[in-house]
């Protein structure tokens, strides 16, 4: 094992990375000890802490068990990635099936990405401190203090959103969220406009709440979004301006000026998911429409999904006045959706330096992802393809030009041990779904596995 001291990736990340190649090869079989933190670091020539953050992650990985008098030990790989059974034979049994080789998934985070080592420094610090008093009480309904200062600060300060700390209400996830602000209106009566094609897990919270849906395209042109916007009778629209779900479209400034000013005149609201406002890669981020509102419509959702963690399920909402007062009416009696100590961790998190670092380190590493998909995809595909996007987010979108269909092509690529995913789902309407296109996300697959999986999709589907 050695450490490259010119890579751009941390020493813990390079050593978790060679150490979970050992153990998935056999090289380090199950049952084998891994050598003492510091022996390992004085092998090594870093410091202790590399190799514990290192072995921390492999823990939270499963890969290895820390066994007090034995150290750490290498756990039964096959048995927490079975290879053997078949995804149906996996379900009936309760385990996970067996990730492809190359898995362009959307969504998750690759392994390593959270910052385990800072975030338990702070919870411990929290715990064995006086605001450890937090732990023996109901809280805030609306979140913890703290949290929503730093929020508003920071959204305040850097997306030039003027809202105060009582204006933000912490919450357990994008359709929790949705689905609590959709109390605020009337299910009978209200209908809500989604863009077309959209995020289906917002969709799925609006039909279950019994809304009627208003689909507004954004594959025509905006005239035709704008058209079926003032068709749609909606009082609540839900967006995704800085980088719409799943074409990665950014709304330009004067679309945005013209929506502003439908909400005015049809006394409605604008639901803003501002989700992968951290990814940019060409160009600067435009104004978010809640920073260009100065008629009290916009509601702005943000996350913590897609930068620290999709597991922690945190995410808040910045509702204007005359909806916070109905709000505060109808959850005043309710409890929190997110558990204290991770809105205490958390608010820390972002005030002492370490949410700065952390995406940092995360914005760095997604641009090389970012980089190294489109290199390949045009290096290794050329015209055979169509590549959809707009230098934003986490996942791009690929159409093959030969006329085969999503299930054909995904079906090629789980052949050669490549996972890509639909986008069939995301239109709500069945006459508007485009065949070939499927998505490739980056967010969660290692920048190495990049080109030898494009490289295996290429062979799959064009031999």
């Amino acid at each position: 094992m050695h450490l490259d001291e010119h890579s751009d990736i941390p020493f813990y990340q390079q050593l978790f990375d060679q150490l979970r190649a050992d153990i998935e090869d056999g090289t380090r079989p199950a049952g084998a000890k891994l050598p003492s933190i510091r022996g390992l670091a004085g092998d090594l020539g870093c410091a202790r802490n590399t190799v514990e953050q290192a072995y921390h992650l492999l823990t939270q990985e499963g890969y290895v068990e820390s066994r007090p008098g034995s150290g750490y030990v290498v756990q039964n790989v096959a048995y927490l990635q079975p290879t053997a059974a078949s995804p149906a034979c996996a379900v009936l049994l309760g385990s996970p099936a067996r990730r492809a080789r190359y898995d362009f998934t959307y969504g998750n985070l690759e392994p390593g990405t959270f910052p385990a080592l800072a975030w338990r420094t702070i919870t411990d610090d929290v715990l064995l401190s006086v605001e450890s008093a937090g732990c023996d009480a109901y809280n805030d309904p609306f979140g913890e203090e703290a949290l929503r200062v730093a929020i508003a600060w920071r959204i305040a300060t850097q997306r030039d959103i003027d809202c105060t700390p009582s204006q933000v209400i912490v919450q357990g996830g994008t359709q929790t969220s949705v689905q609590n602000l959709l109390a605020l209106f009337d299910g009978a009566a209200d209908t809500v406009a989604m863009e077309d094609p959209g995020y289906d897990g917002v969709r799925s919270v609006i039909e279950r709440a019994r809304f009627a849906i208003a689909p507004c395209r954004v594959t025509e042109g905006y005239d035709a979004f704008l058209e079926d916007l003032e068709a749609s009778g909606a009082r609540l629209v839900y967006l995704t301006p800085s980088s719409q779900f799943p074409t990665c479209r950014i709304m330009p400034t004067d679309i945005r000026e013209r929506v502003l000013d439908w909400a005015e005149r049809t006394d409605a609201y604008i639901l803003e998911d501002d989700y992968c406002r951290d990814f940019r890669y060409r160009e600067r981020s435009l104004p978010p429409l809640a920073s260009m509102d100065t008629r009290g419509r916009v509601i702005y959702m943000g996350t913590f999904s897609k930068s620290l963690s999709p597991a922690l399920r945190m995410n808040y909402l910045v509702l204007p006045e005359p909806l916070l007062a109905r709000w505060r009416e109808l959850f005043a009696n309710s409890y929190s959706p997110v558990p204290w100590l991770n809105q205490k961790v958390l608010a820390r998190f972002m005030t002492d330096g370490s949410w700065d670092r952390h995406l940092r380190r995360v914005q760095a590493k997604n641009r090389r992802k970012y980089d190294a998909l489109t290199a390949a995809l045009r290096e290794c595909m050329g015209e055979r393809v169509e590549v959809l996007e707009c230098g934003t987010g986490l996942h791009l979108l690929v159409r093959v030009r030969d006329g085969r269909g999503q299930d054909e092509l995904i079906a090629a690529a789980a052949a050669a041990d490549v996972a890509v995913y639909p986008t069939k789902k995301y239109w709500a309407d069945p006459a508007h779904r485009p065949g070939g296109i499927v998505l490739v996300g980056f967010s969660s697959i290692r920048e190495e596995d990049i080109r030898p999986g494009i490289e295996a999709l290429a062979r799959a589907w064009f031999g």
